[in-house]
């Protein structure tokens, strides 16, 4: 088995170093890249399974490591926190053979693997359908699913005072000279944090977009991070100099909480009913009621999928069909797009050709989808659900076509 392995792994790094990529068309370079993939996933799922074995026969002992996370980040090329995650993930395949094969095979790769067994670990009856969802969903969409059957298998409240137990946040500079902050915290503290930071985040981000500077939203939440310690620096220093503000402003930022009806009354979830903050995670009933007297909340009650009121607290109160719409849509609904900032409302039927302002007509595109979809000829069609027992899923399901795609016949553009 070695020897054949061996030889395949040699004459694939001879093959690839003779390749003359430049030579190379555009479709067939697209190609290459499908290809490395698939060669990637291959060797990080085989390492992955080997690490498991290597724990369970102590290979990793006698070479002076203390654990074999740092055996294994004696590599030179693998992190220490990289070396961690493997371990984990190969400790918890041991009890998942349906995902280890699918990751074996090359159906999942290294990062849905760590999303399907997170789930699959406490709630063993999702393994399968948390693997079909990583078929057709992003990254985004299968993270958000396993949340949602980990918090419903768990005991929310014992889950958040261990979360609260293990905050932390660590900061540290890189030996380039940058400085770097990592953080730990419950859903609902995360919640006020990006709160905090996202009514400066859109303000960078318009400006940029204004001038033409594009950056990452990253790059922008950074930007955010640091007005808000300026802010807050300058009002020490106002203070320390006995100015006084007659006036103080609250950021109009907004911070939505959804939660099955069921559970808003009960006082906990039960499995298949949520409790979250909309793009952050899922937080215990008592948390989300502890923000009900809070300013700028609104709370979407919903019963199972479909939103049943909208009610809004705070001075600010925005249109409910908006409100309802961005809750739905969090990233842009292209999918295998995760943009989640700077999203636009768009009409699916345009309104120029007698489309309602519906939620079943308004969707939320970034704005380069956008003017495809207004200029381009792109289109943004529903389809049918694949699978119709998805874990967490409750948005429509989407295809992007391109102007040259044709509907067989009797098919609505719309879907």
């Amino acid at each position: 088995m070695f020897d054949r392995l061996n030889h395949i792994t040699t004459e694939l790094q001879t093959f690839i170093s003779s390749l003359e990529v430049d030579c190379v068309d555009a479709a067939g370079a697209r190609e290459l890249v499908e290809i490395a993939e698939r060669v990637r996933r291959a060797g990080d799922s085989l390492r992955t399974v080997a690490v498991g074995q290597v724990e369970r026969t102590n290979a990793w002992k006698g070479e002076g490591a203390k654990s074999i996370s740092e055996w294994l980040s004696n590599e030179p090329d693998c992190a220490r926190y990289e070396a961690q995650s493997v371990v984990v993930l190969a400790n918890q395949l041991q009890h998942l053979p349906v995902t280890t094969a699918a990751l074996l095979s090359g159906d999942l790769s290294g990062t849905q693997a760590v999303e399907v067994t997170r789930g699959a670990i406490v709630a063993p009856n999702t393994e399968t359908q948390l693997i079909n969802l990583s078929r057709h969903a992003t990254v985004r969409d299968l993270r958000d699913a396993t949340s949602r059957v980990v918090a419903a298998a768990t005991d929310e409240a014992e889950r958040h005072r261990q979360v609260h137990k293990s905050r932390y946040l660590k900061s540290w500079t890189d030996l380039d000279g940058s400085f770097n902050v990592r953080a730990r915290m419950t859903a609902a503290n995360g919640a006020l944090v990006m709160v905090a930071l996202k009514p400066i985040q859109d303000e960078i981000f318009k400006a940029a977009r204004k001038s033409g500077n594009h950056e990452r939203p990253e790059a922008y939440a950074a930007d955010a991070l640091m007005v808000l310690c300026e802010k807050a620096s300058n009002a020490d220093s106002r203070a320390a100099h006995g100015v006084s503000e007659t006036k103080r402003r609250r950021p109009n930022a907004v911070m939505n909480i959804r939660i099955d009806i069921d559970a808003l009354k009960r006082g906990h979830t039960e499995h298949g009913e949520v409790c979250e903050i909309a793009g952050v995670g899922p937080i215990p009933v008592a948390s989300a009621t502890e923000y009900l007297g809070e300013a700028f909340l609104k709370l979407l009650v919903v019963d199972g999928v479909d939103i049943k009121t909208v009610a809004h607290m705070g001075r600010h109160i925005p249109a409910q069909l908006r409100t309802a719409v961005e809750e739905r849509d969090r990233v842009c609904q292209v999918p295998t797009c995760d943009m989640s900032l700077g999203l636009e409302i768009d009409h699916i039927v345009p309104f120029a050709e007698g489309g309602p302002a519906s939620l079943e007509n308004l969707v939320r595109l970034c704005k380069r989808h956008h003017l495809q979809k207004a200029h381009d000829g792109f289109r943004l069609v529903k389809t049918e659900s694949r699978d119709a027992e998805r874990v967490g899923e409750s948005n429509p399901i989407w295809e992007w076509r391109t102007p040259q795609y044709r509907d067989p016949p009797g098919l609505s553009d719309t879907g």
